[in-house]
């Protein structure tokens, strides 16, 4: 009785401690919504898996038998290499694919080799209290080191080919790791068959030695997928890097909070403002608690030509923070909005002494941008006609602001559409010191005294 409990607590404190481990090793589980079934994976990594192995063993016994001739308990080789590496990877391999696709829980690169450990190290502890029971304590303290970090480290070989075949593959468009994974198995099996076999011939230091590149292995696996996984922090110089990576994770993953924050922050340093606030939206709709989503999707809008909407915006997610805090977000956009113009523009409306952002009718942010023109009529029927005339409206000399406008003028004998103003940059003012409405305005009459039209525009 009391050698059964030594065995619970120690293999506990063992599951504990590995579990918490493979946690720290990813940092947006709770992003992911994986915080809970990596736990999960180890539980249902145990029992179902010993069942599985016996299972598959008994059959590829008799296949082997068949095939070769050759039975187990023959030597150590055949025993290892060709019966229980094999069929204790499949097994493992084999429960891992069925759970992780119930779960759903493979979102990016990491999460396969970590969540192949985890259905390892079940396994693993299910295995270590069998041999304990008839080998005693002093083998299962040896086991839960040497044992445990073998299982984890093989089966993060097959974790990595399936995990990147899942997160390449986009419905029907399979991808070509899928061919990896067999012999990425079989690796695993080698591994694991030739540790069991030099440890029956007498040779412990050349198994651990075996065990300790396994371990190697894993580090660098786990550094090859951090380095490519659409979660690594990239700085907003490195966004040619970060956009496409992020639009991958984002393919496979589009509820995550933290991807869509990430892809609103670097369009609004890349001045693609429309862009940036479709992304926060959906970063502050699916977690309406984080302060950052939420700042940053006003910042998004004003930027936009919200002025009203992005200043409440802003000031609600401020004034969550404490106020020793609530200059460090306003401060971040020092280097998130790379326009010089529209930084400047942005800060003038924040008052130092309430840590708040005031709105001034004189710089509201009006109309700045295409995203905010409501054209009056639809582009299907802006078509030259009696009633419909057509005016283009073309300034070389603007610096104006980004996109394009469309502008209605009432004239006789009908509204005229003036399409498109084409300007670049994001000043609001053109090299003569004009604003591109009083250009607007000066192009309007320019066309009516050469179309010879009335004075009258609505």
């Amino acid at each position: 009785m009391i050698q059964l409990l030594l065995i619970l607590i120690i293999n506990t404190i063992v599951l504990i401690a590995w579990g918490k481990y493979l946690h720290h090793l990813d940092a947006f589980t709770v992003d992911k919504k994986n915080e809970h079934k990596l736990f999960w994976l180890i539980i249902w990594g145990g029992l179902p898996s010993i069942i599985l192995t016996l299972f598959i063993q008994y059959r590829w016994e008799d296949i082997l038998f068949a095939l070769t001739g050759l039975r187990s308990s023959t030597n150590p080789f055949v025993d290892n290499l060709l019966i229980v590496g094999p069929v204790e990877e499949l097994s493992k391999f084999v429960l891992f694919i069925a759970l992780a696709g119930i779960m759903g829980s493979i979102k990016e690169p990491r999460d396969g080799i970590l969540q192949g450990a985890s259905v390892a190290l079940g396994f693993g502890l299910v295995e270590n209290i069998l041999y304990a029971w008839s080998g005693g304590i002093f083998l299962l303290l040896i086991r839960s080191i040497l044992t445990i970090v073998g299982h984890m480290s093989y089966a993060i070989i097959w974790g990595f080919t399936w995990g990147a075949y899942k997160y390449t593959s986009w419905g029907e468009n399979k991808s070509p790791d899928r061919f990896y994974v067999i012999p990425s198995i079989l690796f695993a099996a080698m591994f694991h068959g030739l540790y069991n076999t030099l440890l029956e011939y007498g040779y412990p230091l050349i198994a651990i030695s075996t065990d300790l590149l396994t371990v190697g292995l894993f580090f660098l696996i786990h550094r090859y997928v951090r380095d490519n996984s659409p979660y690594k922090k990239y700085s907003l110089k490195e966004y040619k890097q970060a956009i496409p990576a992020l639009k991958m994770g984002l393919n496979k993953y589009p509820k995550s909070y933290e991807l869509n924050k990430r892809m609103g922050v670097f369009n609004i340093y890349t001045r693609k403002y429309k862009i940036a606030e479709k992304y926060l939206r959906t970063a502050s709709r699916i977690s309406s608690s984080k302060i950052g989503g939420r700042f940053y999707y006003g910042v998004s809008r004003y930027l936009n030509g919200n002025t009203t909407d992005g200043i409440k915006l802003m000031n609600k997610a401020v004034g969550d923070l404490p106020i020793n805090m609530r200059k460090r977000p306003v401060d971040s956009l020092k280097n998130v909005i790379s326009s010089d113009s529209d930084r400047k523009e942005l800060l003038e409306h924040f008052d130092e002494q309430s840590l708040q952002f005031k709105m001034d009718e004189t710089r509201a942010r009006k109309n700045k941008t295409a995203t905010q023109i409501h054209y009056p009529l639809k582009r299907k029927k802006m078509v030259q006609s009696k009633k419909h005339s057509r005016a283009q409206v073309d300034d070389t000399n603007s610096k104006g602001c980004q996109g394009t406008w469309e502008r209605l003028v009432r004239v006789w004998p009908g509204p005229v559409i003036l399409k498109p103003y084409k300007l670049g940059g994001s000043s609001v003012v053109n090299r003569a010191g004009k604003s591109y409405r009083e250009v607007l305005d000066e192009k309007v009459e320019e066309w009516k005294q050469k179309s010879h039209l009335p004075d009258s525009s609505v």
